[in-house]
């Protein structure tokens, strides 16, 4: 088939992996995009007088059979599966099963790990956020400002990657793994109208600046279900080998004698509801970073 033009291929390879994951598609029109157009470049320079349209029909050709190649990423991409992906299986253990082994659920305890850094990365986010576009908005009524907006709004992207690379290794959501392409030759001008008119940047600074305040909340809320629950279940070693007592509202008491034998099974069950719960948040969040972080 003859196409007319780089979009119209690219619409063609997006009908063809429709139903896929959003970041996956995002990946190969990113690389099909990337071949396709560097091909054409390099056939434009090579040859003084062929034609654009021949210089895209060479390339397409350079590219191969865009069925074959579409089948051997979703291949790939099915071998190399975010680690703590969740199964697709129909888990059949009886629910206290469930609930019991979540402790040893690698999901939950990349979910904890995420919320703990969340607050940094939250705060990095938004200090680059809020300072960047201070900075860039009163600079854009002179030249400089333009060039600096630029830079600015790659570092945006550049953090869309990296912060999709760590929701994809904690919470197991497949993300994007290569940045989107930009046309070489579109020039500087064109490139800053392209990162101007995408919506994904736009998306990427409203995480940002919205992912401090989240963060804040996952940190105080997995460091205190987990630091109540652990206080529980040590409390009767603490209490009576290291007579250590439990600290309520700033004033230290002992647990009733009767008490302690209940506190660890308190303990265990609150950790237990816990990683429940924090494993639901990184969840519900992997799919918020789904909707802000990909096209």
């Amino acid at each position: 088939k003859m196409y007319k033009t780089i979009d119209e291929f690219l619409s063609v390879i997006k009908q063809e992996l429709k139903g896929s994951d959003k970041a996956l598609i995002q990946d190969v029109l990113s690389d099909a995009e990337e071949h396709i157009r560097t091909s054409m470049e390099n056939a434009l320079n090579a040859e003084e007088k062929i034609s654009e349209e021949d210089a895209l029909e060479q390339a397409i050709e350079s590219y191969g059979d865009h069925s074959e190649i579409i089948a051997e990423y979703k291949k790939m991409d099915d071998y190399l599966k975010p680690i703590l992906a969740p199964s697709v299986e129909v888990d059949e253990r009886p629910w206290w099963k469930k609930f019991l082994l979540v402790i040893a659920d690698p999901r939950a305890w990349g979910a904890s790990l995420y919320m703990v850094i969340s607050m940094l990365t939250g705060i990095i986010y938004f200090t680059w956020a809020i300072t960047g576009l201070s900075t860039i908005i009163p600079l854009l009524i002179f030249i400089i400002g333009i060039p600096l907006a630029g830079f600015f709004l790659l570092s945006v992207r550049g953090i869309a990657l990296l912060e999709g690379r760590i929701v994809e290794l904690m919470l197991g959501i497949r993300m994007p793994r290569k940045s989107m392409f930009v046309a070489n030759d579109k020039g500087w001008w064109g490139k800053f109208k392209a990162l101007i008119s995408s919506g994904i940047t736009w998306k990427t600074l409203i995480y940002m600046i919205l992912q401090m305040p989240l963060g804040i909340v996952y940190f105080t809320l997995v460091v205190t279900l987990f630091s109540v629950s652990i206080s529980l279940v040590a409390a009767p070693i603490l209490e009576l080998i290291f007579h250590l007592p439990m600290e309520i509202n700033g004033t230290d008491a002992y647990t009733h004698k009767w008490l302690l034998p209940l506190l660890p099974f308190v303990g265990t069950l609150l950790l237990l509801i816990s990683l429940h719960f924090v494993k639901l948040i990184g969840k519900l969040h992997g799919m918020f970073a789904k909707l802000m972080l990909v096209k």
